[in-house]
Parts: structure tokens; C-alpha cells; sequence
């Protein structure tokens, strides 16, 4: 991946905010509750994302999914590797 894209798409996943979180899920029609975004928000903000970290991302998928549920967890999780690609 190119490392300014990386950069980039840190910056956006250590500043997301729950309302654009909520924004986001729903352009790929995940449905989360205000509760939901902001314990996903929170979860990414407990450490400095880095998304090329397959460790870290596995990591914060199994929190997601604590608080969500499988199929988020899963979708987050595709559009995570998309990403990186």
C-alpha cells in the first residue's frame, strides 16, 4: 500500500468520530446503534491504529465484535483488508 494512503487512512481511523462512524457503516449498510459507534470509537482510540498491523487489527476485529456482533465484526473486517490492499 502506498505509505501517504496509510497515513491517511490512520489519521481518519484515530480521529473517527461516532457520527462518522455511523455515516460510514451506513454507505456499506451495517446497521449500528449511537452505542454501538461510540464502543467501536472507543475501542479505536485505546491505541494508535495502524492498519498495515495484522496483529493490531485482529485484535480490535474480536473487541468490535464483543460489543456488536459477528456479522459487523466481519464486515469491518473485510473492509479493513480492502484497504490494505
Amino acid at each position: 500500500m502506498n505509505p501517504f494512503l496509510q497515513q491517511m487512512i490512520n489519521h481518519k481511523l484515530n480521529t473517527l468520530s461516532a457520527e462518522e462512524l455511523i455515516a460510514l457503516a451506513s454507505q456499506y449498510n451495517i446497521q449500528l446503534t449511537n452505542t454501538q459507534a461510540s464502543q467501536i470509537v472507543r475501542i479505536l482510540r485505546e491505541e494508535k491504529i495502524d492498519v498495515a498491523n495484522v496483529q493490531q487489527r485482529e485484535r480490535i476485529i474480536k473487541k468490535i465484535e464483543a460489543v456488536t456482533n459477528p456479522q459487523v465484526a466481519q464486515t469491518i473486517q473485510t473492509m479493513f483488508q480492502s484497504i490494505v490492499r
